[in-house]
């Protein structure tokens, strides 16, 4: 879940990035339109708001984690406290490669806590990873995520950014519904010094995985959101 998180908030990739004589430590504080989670709101597309910090180490070690505002199937605002930890590394001059575990706990509905571990390759301009959970969302079903992020610069402050995934039921419980959930984004960013402000189309498919009754159904939305890291 860095991806969607404090790390993907702070920059994907900054261990490759910086390279091993480089360590980084920051923070985000963003305010989002809605919280989008793998093309499903976790905010019943409501504003919400995510504070996140992150830590590179000079020796591939990273961590960090990030405290978002959430509104599951209940009108009632909730902390979703997230925590993630890992090892990253260059494969060769243009290829680095990375594996940790996400922890994320729901402060009012604990059952819907749950733990993934991820494994990923990066270059300059583009990340894949695969993520398993043994019981996402509490929902007794394991699950792997399968994720590919782009983002190109077209000018010294502006990039457009690409996302596909694809949520796979690999075991555990019964649902309704498809086996594979797909969901996709195409924004573009605006970055000025510590200040960045994106635009982004997100959609998902079908899915009963998620705690919420949007979750349940496929819809897009626009999302707007405005960061400053320090």
């Amino acid at each position: 879940m860095p991806t969607a998180g404090s790390r993907a908030a702070l920059g994907p990739s900054l261990f490759f990035v910086c390279g091993m004589a480089c360590a980084q430590v920051g923070g985000n504080i963003a305010l989002l339109s809605d919280n989008r989670y793998r093309g499903i709101s976790l905010s019943q597309e409501k504003p919400t708001l995510r504070l996140s910090a992150a830590y590179d180490g000079a020796s591939g070690w990273f961590g960090g984690g990030s405290l978002t505002e959430v509104m599951l199937y209940r009108p009632r605002w909730q902390v979703q406290v997230l925590g993630y930890a890992g090892y990253a590394g260059r494969l060769s001059e243009r290829l680095g490669g990375e594996a940790g575990a996400t922890v994320v706990h729901f402060g009012t509905d604990s059952q819907y806590d749950y733990q993934e571990a991820f494994a990923g390759l990066s270059g300059e301009r583009w990340n894949a990873r695969l993520h398993y959970s043994p019981d996402y969302f509490g929902s007794g079903v394991r699950t792997a995520y399968g994720e590919f992020n782009v983002g190109l610069p077209i000018s010294p402050i502006v990039r457009v950014t690409a996302h596909a995934g694809a949520l796979m039921r690999v075991g555990g419980a019964s649902l309704e519904g498809g086996r594979v959930s797909l969901d996709a984004s195409l924004g573009l960013a605006v970055a000025r010094d510590a200040w960045e402000a994106q635009v982004a189309w997100v959609a998902a498919s079908r899915s009963a995985v998620y705690p919420t009754a949007y979750g349940r159904s496929a819809q897009g939305a626009l999302v707007l959101s405005a960061s400053l890291s320090f």
